[in-house]
């Protein structure tokens, strides 16, 4: 059984029930509807994987033009689900047409119930493909945001200490960098700033590795835990304030560039 939900939209009610019957083998959720009008409401939570969609509604229709027009809504979509088309006509013009427009696969009435059936189990593995590369995309996105901003705070603080101090800007090994972004995503920047104070005082080095960054007690929850942006922009706040306003040094600062200082204040409604 397919964690799987799929529309099927039929004006024959005998079609509707073998249809239900047929699927319900394979998937988990079947839904079925008597009219296409009710695909916006059926598809508004954005968890449907495939619509079965008849191409003609109504007694004495044959141009396809209904399926074809719901189709096109389906594909408007931004997540769309699958479209496997249903006619009784096998007219290959229309076929190609669907197809052309985004269908992915085209049954003729009457149908071979195996077909049918792997027709609608390939549709649904393109979907769980997408979902997955979606998913996937997503991820890398966020985990890229947050090597960002982690990269962010730890070089500023490198570069603010190192000045204070009058010590060359110092790097940082990847175990390092590792273990400040724990910090960061606890949410505790006091900490953050104390445990890379301390270690550019204490170190000579031209580049810091994990054992550089002491910590007395890493387990100990944070006192005032903020999330990521509200770190990052706490961060740049203080920048902006210490530097009275002057981008070019919030920026050298911040080692980022001008352009990018304007995108993150926007971003947090920071005035100057």
């Amino acid at each position: 059984m397919r964690n799987g939900k799929i529309i099927v939209v039929d004006d024959n009610e005998a079609v509707l029930k073998t249809l239900r019957t047929i699927l319900s083998r394979e998937f988990k959720t079947v839904v079925c509807a008597s009219v296409p009008t009710l695909l916006p409401a059926l598809l508004r939570e954005d968890d449907v994987d495939v619509v079965l969609l008849d191409m003609n509604f109504g007694t004495g229709k044959q141009s396809g033009g209904e399926g074809l027009f719901w189709l096109d809504r389906i594909r408007e979509r931004p997540n769309p689900p699958e479209v496997v088309l249903i006619t009784a006509f096998g007219d290959i013009e229309l076929a190609v047409a669907s197809l052309k427009r985004g269908a992915a696969d085209f049954i003729v009435k009457p149908w071979d119930n195996d077909k049918l059936l792997s027709t609608v189990i390939t549709a649904w593995n393109a979907r769980s493909g997408r979902k997955q590369n979606s998913f996937r995309k997503e991820s890398e996105f966020l985990s890229e945001e947050t090597d960002s901003v982690v990269t962010l705070l730890v070089n500023s603080l490198l570069r603010k200490y190192a000045t204070a101090y009058g010590k060359p800007f110092p790097g940082i090994t990847p175990d390092a960098l590792r273990k400040l972004s724990d910090i960061i995503l606890s949410g505790d920047l006091t900490l953050l700033q104390q445990t890379i104070e301390r270690a550019v005082l204490l170190s000579n080095s031209p580049s810091l590795d994990s054992s550089d960054f002491y910590l007395e007690d890493p387990s100990a929850p944070a006192s005032h835990p903020v999330t990521l942006e509200e770190m990052e922009k706490q961060f740049i706040s203080e920048v902006l304030a210490d530097k009275k306003g002057n981008l070019t040094l919030c920026a050298q600062q911040l080692n980022i560039s001008r352009q990018t200082l304007y995108n993150k204040m926007k971003k947090y409604d920071l005035s100057y």
